[in-house]
């Protein structure tokens, strides 16, 4: 088995480099609209480092008026820097933060389809969405979907039961997502049948609450490594999790069938693989589905160390599907580093580690050197556990989305 304790190691990194730190607390607004403006109580920054040396900013020019067309929004899509969204029910006053990738086959005459990326704990958007090995945006380009990357409050988002301060403090992530979206379609011409939830960890957890608190809006969800976080499911780190009473989220009872697919590791460290099947069960159960399942299509293809199964008699145009990689870790499949950022992080992280291994490169030798000699390899294995040999998470979760409309 894997050791832990470089987790705890890896969270530090994380931590010092993922939040933007530019999301603050502010008076509610009495507008009972919401607005997204550049001036809504973010300190604008062109992108400079902040204190652990880390790129940060919220784009200064607001969000552009009139029609969107191909591009990024703010600019540079793999920047630290954010349109801001105020003003939303249940943030608290807070003032949050989301970019937009528009592909560069979008006309407004033809509405796009549009997936919501969802980052994992101690990450932010860039740092998930956008890495090398997950490429969102890349898909986005292939395929001509829009993009949509929200940006979690101090790296976290309200699943329920899992993870980190959005849920302790039960911050309302699914009316988030709809005021992000009502912008959007403000801007861009959007198809409301193809609406696409994706994510990875804590933002798996986020995929699945929108699958049950906002099926009205979304077509289809493709968790990895996350499961529905209600106390009937357990799991997770609090409210919920324990049975304080703390969670908002106690049941899924969604309001119309939501198409599923699961992937998760049978060896994940952070999120039990015997959360799958029960997460499963109640979402073929919300889907009308038969508790019977095969390997056959529209489950994705098997093979290597990878099983994908589906239920059977789901409701009309509805799919649940579940794909385990036998030794898997918690790792967003396919990707290098396992859709932890690595590159990012490590490389901004040399200075956040300063103080602790002796700054910059020798610093992250320090740690390199503390794992033997696997270097990043090394630790990204000893943080998350194994990677896939055939599942392409990015690949599926789009073909799964792609097979999907209401």
């Amino acid at each position: 088995m894997k050791t832990k304790w470089p987790w705890t190691l890896s969270v530090l990194v994380v931590a010092a480099c993922g939040s933007s730190g530019s999301e603050n607390h502010e008076t509610p607004s009495s507008d009972a609209g919401v607005t997204a403006r550049g001036d809504g109580g973010v300190e604008a920054s062109d992108g400079g480092l902040n204190d652990a040396g880390c790129a940060t900013g919220t784009y200064d020019g607001g969000v552009p008026p009139g029609p969107w067309g191909a591009g990024d929004y703010p600019p540079g899509i793999t920047a630290q820097t954010w349109l801001p969204i105020s003003g939303v029910q249940g943030q608290q006053g807070l003032t949050r933060q989301y970019k937009v990738h528009v592909p560069p086959g979008y006309t407004a005459s033809a509405a796009a389809p549009i997936v919501f990326c969802f980052h994992g704990l101690d990450q932010d958007g860039v740092a998930f969405c956008t890495d090398s090995g997950v490429g969102w945006n890349t898909k986005s380009d292939q395929e001509g979907f829009v993009l949509v990357i929200p940006n979690g409050y101090q790296q976290s988002w309200n699943g329920g039961s899992c993870c980190g301060t959005a849920a302790s403090m039960n911050l309302d992530d699914v009316s988030l997502v709809r005021a992000i979206f009502a912008e959007v379609t403000q801007h861009v011409s959007i198809d409301s049948k193809r609406v696409y939830a994706t994510g990875y960890s804590t933002g798996a957890y986020m995929s699945y609450r929108l699958a049950c608190e906002a099926s009205d809006l979304v077509t289809a969800v493709a968790p990895s490594a996350g499961e529905i976080g209600i106390p009937s499911i357990g799991g997770g780190t609090g409210g919920a999790a324990t049975g304080d009473g703390g969670s908002d989220f106690p049941a899924c009872t969604p309001s119309q069938p939501v198409s599923v697919l699961d992937i998760h590791g049978t060896s994940d460290m952070l999120i039990p693989y015997s959360l799958q099947p029960k997460t499963l069960a109640l979402a073929a159960m919300n889907d009308g589905c038969s508790t019977t399942t095969a390997a056959s299509p529209p489950a994705p293809p098997s093979g290597g160390d990878t099983t994908c199964v589906t239920y059977t008699g789901c409701a009309s145009g509805i799919e649940v599907s579940a794909c385990s990689i036998q030794g898997g870790g918690h790792c967003w499949f396919g990707s290098p580093d396992c859709g932890t950022g690595a590159a990012e992080v490590l490389c901004s992280g040399g200075a956040g580690l300063g103080g602790l291994l002796g700054g910059g490169a020798s610093g992250l030798g320090a740690l390199a050197g503390l794992l033997g000699d696997g270097g990043i390899d090394g630790i990204i294995s000893s943080i998350v556990g194994n990677n896939s040999n055939y599942m392409k998470n990015t690949d599926q979760a789009w073909a799964f989305f792609s097979r999907h409309s209401r």
